[in-house]
């Protein structure tokens, strides 16, 4: 009895010291895309230091839920960073909360808790400078939704081309897949077209496995490249397309119409330099974000050789590599 109390403490212990990222997190708090920053202990808690640790990217509010349901001010602004973190379900941004009520010592290093509810963007374990003009405008609407992801990229990704933060989208049309791949070296796309349309759980799964196979670094997201030299405008325009051009996109095609002839329903494949390349994999017939190894396998095994091959072509002097 007293060895397995014993084991039994370890296990815990070593599934506590496990579950930091948002990847480790009951599916259903996956979705919601937030995890607990707290000293408690429950399936999506997270200490401060490990949330940082595991989480490159973050977005962490701080907040007191005595006072949020008596104060439409606060609560706006709670709803308005819920939505947000929703929006960011399968990127590379994380969210966390911090409940003043629990967890006051967390706020101070960073807020007055009298000024919460208020959210800090943080990046390798370092909050993100906010100018004074960014926060104007994100104060003139309290909890708006539009506003506060406009706030989120000026910190995280100001002025970058497309959606830096994105891992995955899905598209309906062929104008929109033609898009993408003439602005990205390389786009892996999987057709999900079904009769009566593509369901949220199939879009779902499939999103949360680019997630995965990139936050843990199983396949590249962005590959290295020479940067631009020269100063001006023009060249920081010609910087910021090369580093759109460096990201790996992962595409969910929702209509038959968006897909290429040569890609069936339930088959993977990849563009490459805006062309369509030859290797295909096939998804399992039931896409499960719950056990998600087949569904990693089939678009692993069209991403790795293409993205190897596309990064050889590059050709990068030795010492340099991607900006982002």
């Amino acid at each position: 009895m007293t060895r397995c109390v014993f084991m039994c403490a370890i296990s815990a212990l070593f599934l506590r010291a496990d579950s930091r990222s948002i990847l480790d997190i009951p599916w259903e708090a996956r979705k919601a895309n937030i995890l607990r920053v707290t000293r408690q202990s429950c399936d999506d808690c997270v200490t401060l230091e490990d949330f940082y640790k595991d989480n490159k990217l973050v977005f962490l509010l701080f907040y007191e839920r005595n006072l949020v349901s008596h104060h439409n001010y606060k609560g706006a602004i709670v709803a308005g960073f819920h939505a947000v973190c929703k929006d960011l379900r399968w990127s590379k941004v994380t969210c966390g909360i911090v409940d003043l009520v629990e967890d006051k010592v967390y706020a101070e290093k960073y807020i007055d808790p009298k000024t919460a509810p208020a959210h800090i963007a943080v990046a390798d374990g370092e909050p993100i400078p906010s100018k004074k003009e960014w926060i104007e405008k994100l104060m003139s609407k309290p909890g708006d939704k539009a506003t506060m992801m406009w706030h989120l990229r000026q910190q995280l990704v100001q002025d970058e081309l497309g959606d830096p933060l994105q891992i995955s989208t899905d598209i309906q049309s062929k104008e929109q897949l033609s898009r993408v791949t003439g602005n990205h070296e390389v786009v892996i796309v999987a057709h999900l077209g079904a009769d009566g349309g593509t369901s949220q759980a199939t879009l779902d799964s499939f999103r949360a496995a680019a997630q995965q196979l990139v936050l843990r670094q199983e396949v590249p997201g962005i590959l290295a490249g020479a940067s631009v030299k020269g100063t001006g405008k023009k060249s920081e325009r010609k910087r910021r397309q090369l580093r759109q051009r460096l990201r790996v996109l992962f595409v969910a095609l929702t209509r038959d119409g968006a897909a290429p002839a040569e890609l069936q329903r339930g088959q993977v494949a990849a563009f490459v330099g805006g062309r369509l390349q030859s290797q295909q994999s096939s998804l399992p017939k039931q896409l499960d974000a719950q056990q998600p190894a087949e569904l990693s396998n089939a678009l692993k095994v069209v991403a790795e050789p293409v993205i190897a091959e596309a990064q050889a072509k590059l050709s990068v002097p030795k010492g340099e590599a991607s900006e982002l």
